[in-house]
């Protein structure tokens, strides 16, 4: 008897161990944070690899710009200024994301213009 019950014990710690794993590895966690203050605007998130390409494809779009991406596996890490003279960084790579803005550096419409792409990158990443 007690070892059919050792025996169902280490079953179920088994399948516990094997579903937990399972879980962990196969999770699609989203985590965006933006931090907004007097002078400064900063989105950062980091997502599943596999929506690089939806980020980078929305980027361009948004950016107006087919170049601003090669392909999946750039990595791109640059101040840009937009042709209305919007300035910001932009950090990325496959599966994260940083965009920073200095508000002293812009007009109230180029934040809004930033804060409005980073409000449609939340979207992308649902």
């Amino acid at each position: 008897m007690e070892s059919l019950v050792s025996k169902r014990l280490f079953i179920a710690f088994s399948l516990f161990v094997a579903i937990s794993f399972s879980s962990c590895h196969f999770r699609h966690n989203t985590n965006i944070s933006i931090h907004e203050q007097r002078d400064s605007y900063e989105f950062y998130a980091s997502y599943s690899k596999n929506k690089t390409v939806k980020v980078q494809r929305y980027l361009d779009e948004r950016l107006g710009s087919s170049e601003f991406y090669r392909s999946e596996l750039d990595d791109y890490d640059r101040t840009e200024v937009m042709n209305d003279d919007t300035k910001f960084y932009i950090q990325s790579t496959p599966g994260r994301i940083k965009i920073k803005l200095d508000k002293r550096e812009n007009t109230e419409e180029s934040y809004k213009r930033v804060k409005l792409i980073c409000e449609g990158l939340k979207d992308v990443l649902k």
